[in-house]
């Protein structure tokens, strides 16, 4: 009977295939390294036996991969496991010293006020019912509070002028969605910058992304789409993302200016 593949350990067992043949070894080489035998790598770089921690953090270190490797199987484990998209940076961003955030379209979901998540996600998932959209605000939440704790870290955001001009849910909600920004605006180690209106630079067009930096590994990068987000230390994409949010901070107005922009756009509501 012959092994079938398992089509999201593809990628990851084609991608084991390129690093020992950039080593140069054979599977038996490999084999010899981790003690794990050659028709077991086989079956892994086919895709026809998931990896697990034990064989993938022997690679990583045999490899020399510092990491990326284990990063990258955790990010395929938590997809085939259904994992929610606020779930797949969360290891990532307990360890990290400095996050760097945009998103052109809303206030991030990490300063989010309860009654702004909930008109969001009734709008983006109108078959959501109450205890989908209260698991969301409660993650959304958590995610606050797990950040809140890292007395080291750095947060750095970029909110674009458009985004605190919108009125979600009516004006009370904006007025207290800009309180909790001014808020966290006054918070050590949090830097609130916005990005005003009628700007000829159209950085912001690059969608919403996080840049996450722990220690000395490699920078990573989340990008976000509509149903979840991509996780990569892939060197060119951090270095583009990493330009871009640079650009974005020079556009942006400073710290100081820009909590005077949200006082008195709340004042204005």
């Amino acid at each position: 009977m012959m092994d079938r593949t398992i089509p999201a350990w593809v990628e990851f067992g084609k991608h084991l295939r390129r690093l020992r043949k950039q080593q140069r070894l054979s599977l038996d080489q490999v084999a010899a390294l981790t003690t794990y035998s050659a028709t077991y790598h086989g079956k892994l770089e086919r895709a026809v036996r998931p990896p697990n921690h034990a064989i993938v953090e022997a690679l990583d270190r045999e490899f020399s991969t510092n990491g990326a490797l284990l990063r990258m199987w955790r990010d395929v484990e938590r997809a085939e496991s259904g994992s929610g998209w606020y779930e797949q940076s969360e290891e990532y961003e307990k360890e990290a010293d400095e996050i760097r955030f945009f998103h052109p379209f809303v206030i991030p979901g990490f300063f989010q006020t309860e009654e702004y998540s909930r008109v969001l996600i009734s709008h983006t998932v109108p078959m959501a019912n109450e205890a989908r959209i209260q698991r969301t605000i409660a993650a959304r939440k958590s995610w606050r509070e797990r950040l809140r704790t890292e007395d080291t870290l750095m947060l750095n955001v970029v909110i674009p002028e458009l985004v605190l001009t919108q009125r979600v849910g009516g004006s009370h909600v904006m007025r207290e969605q800009l309180e909790c920004l001014e808020q966290e605006a006054a918070a050590e180690g949090i830097t609130i910058q916005v990005l005003p209106l009628g700007l000829s630079d159209f950085t912001w067009t690059v969608g919403a992304f996080r840049l996450i930096y722990i220690n000395d590994r490699s920078p990573l990068v989340c990008s976000e789409h509509t149903t979840g987000e991509h996780i990569t230390d892939e060197a060119p994409q951090v270095r583009r993302l990493e330009v871009a949010y640079n650009k974005l901070q020079t556009w942006a107005l400073p710290p100081d200016a820009s909590l005077e922009k949200m006082t008195g756009l709340k004042e204005a509501l």
